[in-house]
């Protein structure tokens, strides 16, 4: 039992013991976790304390979501690149970094809300950039709306992050396809499939929350629930007991009220927190597990593969120098076309808004919120990485595949070298001093 899973798991099996709780994220996301452990018939009563082994509890369909869709993952940044309109190259370069990258098969093998959650907010992006194929409301044009509307809905019921999708599905809507210059039908569709739609779903998982859960809290309510917090929030009557009798839309409105309080809680802090502009540098991981085995001790880190985030920073300042000298200084270079996708735009908007939200932040903040930034990083250095290809290496075939495989190694190298911190092997003290690059890194 390691970091979160104390929270998340535990209220995951709320919902087998139809107990109410409280959690500062809307609740899908632990809804989503229960459905496997339902099915597999899954016992609540397990105390979900850190560090304490599972014992005869069946944890394995708890861990089934995050694990599933991690490993689809990859797949789903393979198919969004090829939609962005960029090759098969960038494509399986981006999704082999994705595969290959430390931090996000940690966070996929353990019952936590952050792989569920950055599934969604790309196959989002995915659904949307399908849904431009298709001639205006058409069947198939319908379709994809109502999916991409389904999956806006389902992001933003994990986690409030999940706001920034729509927030960028919205910006280019408007700016990019010019809405408003089109047929105030296709307008007024659009309004209704995706943003309504979303932010009923948002309405409805809470609906369907407080049904699940009609029995009154007994104990482990919720970690956010100290003397403190109901001290701030004592105005607020529903936030820990479902069994007072209250109108839906009140209870809707006091919970997400609690939600908001708590979160910005500024009076908590992590010994692992980290600010938003060292995430790009993995300054600061977060040690999820420790354990000592006589000569040996095993760790199991949130770490990333450094080579696939400390190269993704030059994807994204790359892209940005190049529009600061084409824009703003005149500079004209000519370059391959590959530098001149528009969608290179989805993807800088995606880095910005996914990395400029925290900014304001006062609650304190760890790395794994940098993992939806992470990926547009990564997309943006294989576009760049083709890009330079195209530049030096045009009529040189053997050139280019030296140049991928190289890149490709160098990946693959980074990934073993660092996967003790992955998988909790045991390793010796001169062997973890070795791969502590950074102080910080401890």
């Amino acid at each position: 039992m390691i970091f979160d899973e104390t929270y998340f798991g535990l209220f995951a099996t709320k919902y087998l013991s139809h107990r109410y709780y409280f959690n500062i994220h809307p609740p899908l996301g632990k809804m989503l976790l229960a459905v496997p452990a339902f099915f597999r018939n899954v016992k609540p009563g397990f105390d979900f304390v850190s560090g304490v082994s599972y014992g005869d509890f069946n944890f394995l369909p708890l861990r089934f979501l995050p694990a599933f869709l991690g490993s689809v993952l990859p797949l789903l940044i393979y198919l969004l690149v090829k939609e962005l309109g960029f090759s098969k190259r960038v494509a399986f370069l981006s999704g082999f970094m994705v595969l290959l990258d430390n931090a996000i098969l940690v966070q996929s093998r353990f019952i936590l809300m952050d792989i569920i959650l950055v599934f969604f907010i790309f196959l989002s992006l995915y659904l949307f950039l399908l849904s431009r194929r298709f001639p205006v409301f058409s069947y198939k044009w319908h379709l994809s709306n109502i999916f991409l509307a389904i999956s806006l809905g389902t992001a933003i019921s994990i986690k409030w992050t999940g706001f920034g999708i729509l927030g960028i599905i919205w910006f280019l809507i408007v700016f990019q396809d010019r809405l408003f210059f089109t047929f105030k039908k296709e307008i007024i569709v659009k309004i209704g499939l995706l943003f309504i739609l979303p932010l009923l779903l948002y309405f409805l998982v809470f609906a369907m929350h407080f049904y699940l859960l009609p029995l009154s809290c007994s104990k482990d309510c919720g970690a956010v629930l100290g003397d403190d917090f109901r001290e701030r929030v004592r105005g607020l009557s529903h936030y820990e007991n479902n069994s007072i009798e209250q109108g839906l839309f009140v209870k809707f409105v006091e919970t997400n009220k609690a939600m908001f309080i708590s979160n910005f809680d500024t009076e908590t802090s992590y010994p692992y927190q980290s600010s938003w502009y060292s995430w790009p540098f993995m300054a600061r991981p977060i040690k999820y597990f420790e354990e000592s085995y006589g000569d040996t001790t095993s760790f199991i880190y949130f770490f990333g593969n450094p080579f696939v985030w400390w190269l993704g920073i030059i994807g994204v300042v790359g892209y940005f120098y190049l529009i600061i000298k084409n824009y703003f200084y005149n500079f004209k270079l000519k370059l391959p076309q590959t530098f001149y996708s528009k969608n290179i735009f989805i993807l800088l908007l995606g880095y910005f808004v996914y990395t400029s939200s925290f900014v304001m932040v006062e609650r304190f903040t760890l790395l794994y919120h940098y993992l939806p930034a992470l990926i547009f990083s990564i997309i943006l250095l294989s576009v760049f990485f083709e890009g330079i290809l195209d530049m030096y290496f045009r009529r040189s075939g053997k050139g280019v595949l030296c140049m991928y495989i190289g890149v490709l190694t160098l990946i693959l190298v980074g990934f073993v070298y660092f996967s003790p911190l992955t998988y909790g092997l045991p390793v010796s003290t001169e062997k973890y001093n070795q791969m502590m690059w950074l102080d910080s890194w401890r």
